[in-house]
């Protein structure tokens, strides 16, 4: 009896330490709350469905990636983080499958403030069920599971299924596995007028006319159908819808936004899109070419055009701006564009800090800034033509005679340089009889067309020694002006000291782009702070410094520039040594009129300077005045670019010269001694005998000068061409690459530590091999091993097909996002696009042709039931059109609608007054267009940023400030009326009604005619009971517009169109009034 007695007992004893042991928590130590949920946590805890989305909004803030916000140096998002011992405390965040040595545990348990996790300072709570659901997880060894969306594409399985017959492709076996495995069937086939509705409108963005309608429902042949959608795929308006979304994503407009809002040429851009979804471009090839068309080899005029998606950003026109604060936040929007678009991220998180739930470091968002950094661009962009770099899209004409004039260079260069190699015996017998002419040279005074000695003793006027009419004035107060006269280099100087300056009448000065100059000028810089300009003839930034500018830079260099629009459209040279301070130097600079930087150059006390490079692509005017100007015209000035003033500095001995001088002739105005002739004396000097062979050529060999001449002469006119051709702004990398710095919170002032061209590894490491630039950065998105790109790229497709995507959060692929409802179906389509050679029309006709996208949108109660929000795909989606195609649509349903593809944005009604309360100094006014103009499709409507069209702002377009992935979806009063008021439909239903009645088979017939506008709006005949409620509302309007006839006068004149005066007016403006309500039915403005 004792032995059993002592047996029993030692089994009691041993079942208690098991049941007591660590990780063993009976359900009654737990608390009562959390015990009752138990029995409703699912009993198989999944870390991606269950645990995850948990951590991620209650947890990360403090325990995720940033670095600088995490608390404890606890990782929660990282498996070795989470279950490693703290260094301080000896705990360990989660122990497998031992809830009590889970700290975690504790700490979602504990009831103590200064314990609580998460903490009651952040204003987060865990529910019930979700402490359950951690604890089961922890229970069954908390098991982790990399993010899906970083992990990389494998084509899955297609599942088998029961009900093979209703499968029409490999989309409906994913999509009916998930509705058997929920004991759900599919929706029935939605009728044979709904369907053609819906892939109307889902491939080309119109809906069908009656007579479409009618021919689809009378086709019989099972290939009805896919013959309609094939027909649809081929449509030219196929592109312009696809392009809709796509503008979104790339921010178009047509203005530059901020305060000033200016007028920008980007529609060539839209233009391109368009075309490029209509030839079924693979999109592979669509995505490289607009990230980085330019880096690829001999880009082609698409190619470079396509970049302007990165240019499609705001950017500012505004006076007192910092540019280099702006330029960087256009970098920056590029960044934040590139993650949106094609990672599905929000990268913008990572400016200031590490993202706070996304494996995105601040390091690894300015090691992708890297990549868009080198953009030879300005921060404060002109008003005088597009911001550079732009590329020139001339008309066929003037490509032709652009290509014409190319040739003539080419030929004049090639006779130059055959002609210089051949002339050396000439050069020789020229030298020999030189010394017997010597009054040939050309003298100092040969092309002087300004010479200011500044020994005037009046303080307001300097004479022109070289034409005398051509006085210079000097600007400033009286008293600072006689003040400003100093003893100079010779005779008297000007002081210029901060708040004077010179002005130079024209012509003086002012030089085109085929002409060629000499400046040459005697300084005396007095202090580190002469920054600034010191001598120019341009309009500054607000015409993109326009002409040419001599520039002391802060480190005492010099800089030598023209331009069009600096800094790409530019000769830019600056000096490699520093000018000394505190003495006479003589500078001077000198332009050949043939438009290469090897034709300025910059001369220091005689001598050429050494010089870097910085740009070399000057290829159009250096005047102002032509392109859109609004801006009056500059002249050449000393000591002022606009209202910037530069100070402390002498001037004297001005001269410019409307010719090149070489560099003995400027050594002569240095010396004061006539260097040809010393040159010609000594002829042991190598360098001056080849300037003198320069001389020889330019002066006395009539080849050379003829070849000279028509070379200028080809520029000349190419400059006149190219004015007035489109100007688009692209990408175009600088020649010396820009330094990029972490910036501390973002700013632009405050760098931190230099990065380089990088992307985030976590996911996938660009490699090795690929170049550190937009093309490798573009390569790298198309790897295979490339997680992201594929599958947020087929997931917004299929948002625009269906209405939702895979992934709800179409934005949001990372931690924060929504998981994917159907993630085998986003894997097979991401694969099966990738190997289709990223082919855009055969992806969206694999989605159009699927049983799932055919179903009816009705909802079965068993449905309705099991999958109330459709995320099983037990039926269509019913979605409101766009707000472009509920105009696009009301203009279809009149034969209103000017179907032209392409062009400058246009100006349909809208109230008045909207730009002039915004405007500033561009596009002060809305002129509305007239003519086919007023009918185009929505997006040509011109899209001012400031202020966007109001009807599409109503019925929710983008207002395309930034990046928009998704639209919002929302209801309001405002939207009724605007179909019920606006002019455009109001116009449309007049142009409708007055069809119908005009149409002979419609006969006159009040039924048939409603009916007519029933099948143009909403695809099909109306109901009887509709055409009841139609047919009282016609005879009510009719009586009422009888008995008012000047009521129906006002309301038939509203719009451009003419208005049919055989008609009665009464019956028109009544069958006006149903066209616009039945307009405004539920069917006509959704997608069913």
């Amino acid at each position: 009896m004792l032995k059993l007695m002592s047996k029993i007992w030692s089994i009691y004893i041993v079942g208690a330490v098991i049941l007591l042991a660590p990780g063993c928590r009976r359900s009654a130590d737990l608390p009562s709350d959390i015990s009752e949920v138990m029995a409703v946590v699912p009993e198989k805890v999944d870390y991606t469905l269950h645990v995850k989305p948990i951590l991620s909004d209650r947890c990360f803030a403090c325990h995720g990636p940033d670095q600088n916000k995490r608390q404890a140096g606890l990782r929660l998002d990282e498996e070795e983080s989470a279950l490693a011992k703290n260094e301080e405390s000896g705990l360990r965040a989660i122990v497998p499958g031992n809830t009590y040595k889970s700290e975690l545990v504790s700490r979602i348990l504990s009831t103590d403030p200064e314990k609580v996790m998460p903490t009651p300072e952040s204003h987060l709570e865990l529910t019930t069920e979700e402490k359950a659901i951690l604890i089961r997880w922890i229970e069954q060894g908390a098991g982790y599971k990399p993010h899906w969306s970083f992990v990389k594409v494998t084509e899955p399985v297609v599942p088998e299924v029961k009900d093979k017959g209703w499968v029409q492709n490999e989309i409906d076996r994913f999509v009916l596995s998930g509705l058997e495995k929920a004991g759900l069937k599919p929706a029935p086939e939605a009728e044979k007028h709904t369907l053609l509705r819906r892939v109307y409108l889902d491939l080309t963005g119109l809906a069908p006319t009656p007579g479409e309608v009618d021919a689809f429902v009378n086709d019989k042949s099972p290939e009805a159908y896919e013959k309609v959608v094939d027909k649809l795929l081929a449509s030219s308006h196929y592109g312009e819808h696809r392009a809709v979304p796509w503008l979104d994503l790339a921010r178009y407009a047509d203005t530059h936004g901020y305060q000033d809002d200016g007028p920008r040429t980007m529609w060539p851009y839209r233009d391109w899109v368009i075309r490029s979804f209509n030839q079924n471009m693979p999109f592979d090839r669509f995505v490289t070419w607009q990230l980085a068309g330019d880096l690829l080899p001999n880009p082609s005029p698409d190619m470079m055009l396509a970049t302007a998606f990165n240019r499609n950003h705001q950017q500012s026109q505004e006076g007192g701006i910092v540019p280099e604060e702006y330029r960087n936040e256009y970098v920056s929007d590029r960044v934040n564009t590139f993650g949106a678009v094609f990672l599905g991220l929000t990268t913008e998180c990572a400016r200031c800090h590490d993202h706070k739930y996304d494996p995105v470091s601040q390091k690894d968002y300015f090691s992708l800034y890297a990549f868009f950094n080198n953009n030879n661009e300005n921060g404060q962009i002109p008003y005088n033509g597009e911001a550079s770099p732009t590329i020139v899209l001339p008309t066929p004409d003037a490509e032709k005679r652009l290509r014409e004039l190319t040739q003539v260079k080419l030929s004049a260069q090639k006779k130059r340089s055959e002609i210089k190699k051949t002339s050396r015996p000439d050069f020789e017998k020229w030298l020999r009889t030189l010394p017997q002419q010597k009054d040939s040279l050309v003298s100092f005074s040969e092309g002087l067309a300004g010479y200011y000695k500044f020994d005037d003793t009046t303080p307001r006027k300097l004479v022109n020694s070289a034409v005398l009419k051509d006085t210079a004035r000097v600007e400033g107060d009286d008293s600072l002006s006689v003040a400003a006269i100093k003893e100079g280099k010779s005779g008297k100087s000007r002081y210029i000291f901060g708040e004077n300056a010179i002005r130079f009448p024209k012509p003086v000065g002012w030089y085109e782009r085929h002409e060629p100059f000499t400046v040459s000028v005697w300084l005396k810089l007095h202090d580190e702070g002469t920054v600034g300009s010191l001598i120019h003839k341009s309009n500054g930034v607000f015409n993109g410094y326009r002409g040419w500018n001599i520039f002391r830079e802060a480190d005492g260099t010099f800089r030598f520039t023209l331009s069009n629009v600096w800094p790409e459209n530019s000769i830019e040279l600056i000096s490699k040594e520093k000018v000394p301070l505190g003495e006479w130097v003589h500078l001077a600079v000198s332009y050949d009129g043939l438009s290469r930087a090897r034709g300025a150059k910059m001369y220091l006390n005689g001598r050429p300077m050494p010089v870097i490079v910085m740009n070399d692509h000057l290829t159009q005017s250096l005047l102002h005045g032509k392109k859109h100007s609004n801006w009056g015209f500059s002249d050449m000035l000393i000591g002022r670019l606009a209202d910037q003033y530069t100070k402390d500095f002498e001037v004297d001995e001005l001269r410019i010269y409307s010719r090149s001088l070489n560099a003995l002739e400027v050594k002569g105005l240095f010396t004061g001694k006539n260097e040809m002739e010393v040159a010609l004396a000594d002829k042991r000097d190598d360098q001056a005998l080849e300037w003198l062979h320069q001389y020889f050529l330019e002066n006395y060999d009539e080849g050379y000068r003829a070849a000279l001449k028509a070379f200028r002469a080809a520029v000349e006119e190419e400059t006149n061409i190219l004015d007035d051709q489109l100007d688009v702004m692209v990408m175009k990398e600088r020649k010396y690459p820009r330094k990029t710095y972490l910036l501390k919170r973002g700013v632009y002032d405050a760098p931190d530590y230099e990065v380089s061209a990088d992307t985030p590894g976590q996911f996938f490491k660009i490699p090795a091999e690929y170049p550190k630039n937009r093309l490798g950065l573009a390569r790298w998105l198309l790897h295979p091993d490339h997680p992201l790109f594929v599958r947020v790229t087929v997931n917004r497709f299929w948002q625009e097909i269906f209405g939702r995507g895979l992934v709800k959060t179409t934005e949001d692929f990372g931690n924060q996002g929504e998981l994917p409802t159907h993630p085998e179906l986003l894997d097979w389509l991401s694969a099966r696009f990738r190997s289709s050679g990223w082919n855009v029309k055969e992806l969206h006709k694999l989605m159009v042709m699927s049983a799932t996208y055919r179903q009816s949108s009705v909802v079965s109660p068993e449905a309705g039931k099991a999958d109330p929000d459709n995320r099983l795909y037990s039926r269509s989606q019913a979605v409101r059109v766009s707000a472009e195609q509920v105009r696009d649509n009301a203009l279809v349903s009149g034969g209103l609608l000017v179907r032209a593809i392409g062009g400058p944005g246009v100006y349909p009604y809208q109230p008045d007054g909207i730009w002039e309360a915004l405007a500033t100094r561009n596009a002060v006014k809305y002129v509305r267009s007239t003519g086919d103009s007023l009918y185009r499709r929505s997006m040509y409507t011109y899209w001012k940023r400031s202020a966007p069209p109001p009807m599409m702002l109503n019925f929710d377009a983008a207002e395309r400030h930034f990046c928009s992935v998704k639209r919002q979806k929302t209801s309001t009063p405002l939207q009724a009326l605007v179909t019920l008021n606006d002019p455009q439909f109001v116009e449309a239903s007049r142009v409708l009604a007055q069809r119908a009645m005009e149409d002979e088979k419609l006969g006159g017939n009040t039924d048939a005619i409603l009916g007519y506008f029933f099948k143009s709006l909403a695809g099909r005949d109306p109901a009887p009971a509709e055409l009841k409620i139609l047919s009282e509302l016609y005879s009510n309007e009719e009586a009422e517009f009888r008995s008012k006839p000047l009521k129906a006068k006002q309301l038939l004149s509203v719009g451009e169109s003419p208005c049919n005066p055989k008609l009665e007016p009464g019956r028109l403006a009544a069958y006006t009034v149903v066209a616009g309500t039945v307009m405004n039915f539920d069917e006509v403005l959704i997608k069913r």
